[in-house]
């Protein structure tokens, strides 16, 4: 019933923001006029940070704009967005939000430095990241029923890393052990390129990854992918079967787009959803985005705040069936 009534008011909350943002012209016509901020809630070389830079480049490319990609990594990235909603709301502070931060942590943590619906004002989507289940090639299992096998046969001795606490691989890792019906143990990380690191070092014996973690060791003969979590295969990676076939409906996915805190001039953001639309046309972006297993999105700033929305009644859900509890 808690859970319910959060996301409820979050929801409402979110709404109302964008209705009642404060509306100065002057303020976007000669946006921007300073250098921008790009907060990256997680280290260098993960997904994330990836995705920041090539909207970065392509903002600088297109429009001249200079923006500074600033990494502040840890506990999953409420650090970083916690930091977000305590900078000045004038346009030049912004963040690249995940699933994750926006619609998973609120309903798993009653201590986080921030309140999504009142402290965040959305912009724009920007793509969309299925996880990935991979293991060392040198690991016995060669298919997820033989890793749920093993898992089944040695109780606690399965090690999944993710890329943190509270991130979308690991609740989807979480979630995938309750309905396997198997006890794992969980290493969080402070990002994807870590716990690849120990995945190759043979620390861990799985991790649920992001696409654009896992395409950049697509040829890496060091590591087996067993499974992505969308309904069907995806181009980028044709020969990785989904893992509804062994688990039937099983899909999660990291939803990435821009945000800004709260009390940032509605013409300011309308400016920068115009900007990042018209680049995410653009075939370089597209074609950098793509290359790294991601659905392009975009679109208004009213559908980015319903991507939210709709992510935290899934989100939530699967926390509540699943009885996730972070420790």
């Amino acid at each position: 019933m808690m859970i319910q009534f959060r996301k409820l008011a979050a929801i409402s909350a979110l709404a109302l923001g964008i209705l009642a943002a404060p509306s100065i012209s002057q303020a976007a016509e000669a946006y921007p006029s300073q250098t921008v901020k790009l907060l990256v809630p997680f280290p260098p070389g993960g997904g994330t940070d990836t995705m920041a830079r090539f909207v970065a480049n392509s903002l600088a490319e297109k429009f001249k704009w200079n923006i500074v990609v600033d990494n502040r990594p840890g506990a999953g990235g409420t650090v970083g967005l916690g930091m977000l909603a305590r900078s000045t709301p004038n346009g030049y502070n912004m963040a690249l939000g995940q699933t994750s931060n926006l619609s998973i942590n609120p309903y798993l943590y009653s201590n986080i430095s921030y309140d999504v619906a009142k402290d965040f004002a959305p912009v724009v989507s920007v793509a969309s990241q299925p996880m990935v289940l991979i293991v060392a090639a040198d690991k016995p299992y060669k298919n997820v029923q033989q890793l749920v096998d093993f898992a089944k046969a040695n109780p606690g001795r399965l090690t999944v890393g993710n890329a943190g606490t509270g991130t979308v691989g690991d609740i989807t890792g979480r979630f995938f052990a309750h309905e396997a019906g198997i006890e794992v143990l969980h290493v969080p990380y402070k990002g994807a390129a870590p716990a690849m690191n120990d995945l190759l070092g043979g620390q861990i014996d799985a991790f649920f990854a992001s696409t654009p973690a896992v395409m950049s060791q697509q040829d890496n003969p060091k590591i087996r992918a067993l499974a992505i979590t969308t309904l069907e295969p995806i181009p980028q990676l044709p020969n990785v079967p989904p893992l509804a076939g062994t688990l039937p409906g099983f899909e999660a996915a990291s939803k990435t787009g821009l945000i800004m805190p709260a009390g940032t001039p509605k013409d300011i953001i309308e400016t920068v959803n115009r900007a990042v639309n018209e680049v995410l046309k653009t075939d370089k972006l597209r074609t950098n985005i793509m290359d790294e297993g991601n659905v392009v999105l975009g679109g208004s700033v009213q559908e980015f705040a319903g991507v939210i929305a709709d992510d935290s009644a899934k989100w939530s859900k699967i926390i509540s069936d699943a009885n996730i509890q972070i420790k």
